[in-house]
């Protein structure tokens, strides 16, 4: 393996100009992501820019001299402020074609199914373009996609890939359940140009006769479904056939959960993620299947067009995710640079230029994880591999085979690290024996899959093969199931705050420059990081000592309450919420607040009655007696759960109280009555289903 490997040829920016350009384009995306600018002001920016540019030549000699370094910022200013602008004008939410500044109160929505509707416990989903709207007799055209849910049941017809249906439903925000530590799908479905949804039962909708889905999406969508059915059926329908659809085309609906959890506990995820690997096996592979072709000018030409064709044809057939669209376009640059121009450039400058162009593709890709990890993976990789494989040299071809593979895992892992610990909070101790048995076994299994689909048609030695596949995937699963299990294998709950994530990058480049390059400050820099690493540790270990709060969680269908003083929590509610995937979310908030199960000194609870730190909650979930009681209730917060039959009015009658808390575990027409009623009667309430849980801090 050969990389670029001196840290001088990163900070050249001759040899890789496209540095100059997503750096900044990186920070106005940024910029406008956590602080919306009205695009007046981008525009009014990049003018000045641009003025101040040409301005700039025809100053006196030595005024450009001495002010050497102001084009470079003006420069810099402007693209970040076309990044800014890029990003603004992505949010279909500003389009005027946009299908929610078009709704009435009775719509009709003509939508097309943009991709196979996925099986779901209680109904299907899958996401369908919003093509017209029908409002006041006329239908007009509009932009936009929604997430659609049908019915699973037997008079909900079957929906495929480009049918086309009239709706007569008003579609719902995507909502955020504000539960502390959780997953926020509200934002993470606004980078996917998704703001709304749709639930659909079988007389909410017309199926309309005719399929309007691109030719192209369908041959791709055949073409998987061949996979598909060729895998099952010479590997089987158990777990096997699941991990071999995600090794070969990215399927990810058959993976067996527990599989997925052993692979994750490992640090080995990117194993069975259609990834860099993948199209670099399949970019190896055709450079050797075309080697036999002479050295000509239009031959190069055929072999570019040929390579193009099966790498973007495979990246389509994925999915397209992040990881593999960085791919595609580093090899599209590598294939028309080699074969085409007949250059070879900087191959920081090339993973530059695949990052400028996916971002201006789509600027949202700056705060996917798979983009971010992808690249740092290759940066990572491109920065370590060869200090790192120097440190020892073999006598032997195996060994130094499997050095190569050791120096790979330890130098991609180096810059990841930081950011994972961010995302996922946890850190696999055995990272490093698990990329040695995962990575050539899944090679083997991938091109032994090729061969499958090759010889599906003869029958009998596809069996044969599929049967050594299917062995080679149970024993591949469990030997990483075995690692994972080992005692030490998996680090968890580890907190790693945004400052943090900061300093360790900025930790990791000082020493890097220190160890590389003889930069003698970056070892006092790397102690000052260090020393500000154990400071936010630090202070984030006070802070939660300190902390008393109540939450509510936005769980339906259920009651649930923390009560957390210091470092002890004590739950209220339904212990049934503790069965099912949202208390995943609750674990995950009592991680990030540094709290273990513990009854505190000032918590008392009577039946429905909570007394907190001085603070009183009443629980109701049934109907309030007949007559008041000659003396009035006093408590700060009443919580009203389980769809009461009540009456708002009433309420004044038995207690005394600050403020009405709407549980998630209502239904949403109650909800709705009980909030005009306290519009009504001015009273303080707080909906959990629609504002998300309830945190009172004091």
């Amino acid at each position: 393996m050969e990389f670029e490997s001196t840290l001088f040829v990163v900070m050249c920016w001759k040899r890789a100009p496209f540095l100059r350009i997503v750096v900044p384009l990186l920070a106005g995306i940024t910029l406008q992501l956590y602080i919306p600018v009205y695009p007046a002001l981008y525009i009014v920016l990049i003018c000045c820019c641009m003025a101040g540019i040409s301005v700039f030549r025809f100053l006196p000699l030595q005024w450009r001299f001495a002010a050497a370094w102001l084009p470079g910022i003006l420069l810099f200013m402007l693209i970040s402020c076309c990044g800014g602008l890029l990003l603004y004008n992505t949010d279909l939410r500003h389009s005027k074609g946009f299908y929610d500044k078009y709704t009435t109160d009775t719509p009709f929505y003509l939508l097309r199914i943009n991709e196979p509707p996925q099986e779901k416990p209680r109904s299907f989903k899958t996401t369908a373009q919003v093509v017209a709207i029908c409002s006041k007799g006329e239908w007009m055209p509009v932009k936009g996609c929604l997430l659609l849910y049908t019915g699973k049941d037997s008079l909900t017809p079957a929906l495929h890939y480009g049918d086309e249906l009239i709706a007569r439903k008003r579609p719902e925000l995507i909502k955020f359940n504000g539960n502390p530590g959780a997953f926020n799908y509200q934002q993470y479905m606004v980078t996917q140009q998704v703001y709304q949804q749709l639930y659909l039962r079988n007389e909410d909708f017309y199926r309309l006769p005719r399929n309007r889905g691109h030719p192209v999406r369908r041959l791709l969508l055949r073409a998987r479904d061949y996979c598909l059915y060729n895998l099952k059926k010479y590997i089987g329908n158990g777990p096997e056939a699941g991990m071999a659809e995600a090794l070969l085309i990215g399927y990810r609906q058959d993976l067996d959960r527990d599989v997925v959890q052993s692979y994750s506990n490992t640090g080995i995820v990117h194993v069975i993620a259609i990834s860099g690997m993948h199209l670099a096996l399949l970019y190896g592979t055709l450079l050797w299947l075309l080697q036999w072709l002479p050295a000509h000018r239009w031959l190069h030409i055929t072999k570019a067009v040929i390579i193009l064709l099966v790498l973007w044809g495979f990246t389509l057939l994925t999915g397209a995710s992040a990881s593999v669209l960085r791919s595609a376009v580093m090899f599209t640059g590598i294939t028309i640079g080699r074969f085409v121009l007949h250059r070879h450039s900087s191959i920081y400058n090339t993973l530059a230029a695949s990052a400028t162009l996916l971002l201006c593709f789509n600027p949202y890709l700056a705060v996917d994880a798979g983009f971010q990890l992808s690249y740092l993976a290759v940066l990572s990789i491109l920065l370590f591999y060869q200090p790192i494989y120097r440190l020892f040299q073999w006598k032997y071809r195996w060994a130094d085979w499997l050095w190569q593979m050791v120096a790979v895992s330890l130098a991609a892992q180096l810059i990841t690290t930081p950011v994972s610990l961010f995302y996922f909070h946890q850190f696999p101790n055995y990272f490093l024996p698990a990329n040695l048995i995962a990575v050539p076994l899944s090679t083997v299994i991938i091109y032994g899959e090729v061969m499958l689909l090759l010889l599906a048609p003869f029958g009998t030695p596809a069996v044969w093969l599929g049967s050594a596949l299917k062995y080679m995937i149970l024993g591949m699963n469990n030997c990483i199931r075995w690692i994972g299990e080992l005692p030490g294998a998996l680090i968890r709950d580890i907190h790693c705050s945004l400052a943090q994530t900061v300093l360790l990058y900025v930790l990791i480049a000082v020493l890097a420059l220190w160890l590389l390059v003889r930069f003698r400050p970056g070892l006092w820099m790397g102690l000052l990081c260090i020393w500000g690493l154990l400071i936010a540790h630090v202070s984030w270990v006070v802070a939660c000592r300190s902390q008393c709060s109540i939450i509510v969680y936005n769980v339906p269908a259920y009651t649930a309450v923390d009560c957390i003083k210091g470092n002890l929590v004590q739950f209220t509610g339904n212990d049934s919420v503790w069965q099912l995937p949202v208390a995943q979310q609750l674990l995950n908030t009592r991680t990030n607040l540094r709290v273990h199960p513990g009854k505190p000194a000032s918590f008392q609870q009577y039946g429905r009655f909570l007394s907190f730190e001085g603070k009183r909650l009443l629980i109701i979930d049934s109907a309030l007696p007949d007559r008041a009681p000659p003396e009035k209730f006093r408590t700060n917060y009443i919580l009203l759960t389980r769809n009461p039959s009540l009456d708002i009015r009433r309420l004044g009658d038995f207690y005394t109280f600050d403020t009405l808390i709407f549980a998630a575990s209502n239904s949403s027409r109650r909800i709705e009555k009980w909030k005009s009623d306290c519009y009504v009667l001015t009273l303080r309430f707080f909906s959990v289903p629609d504002q998300g849980a309830y945190v009172i801090n004091f």
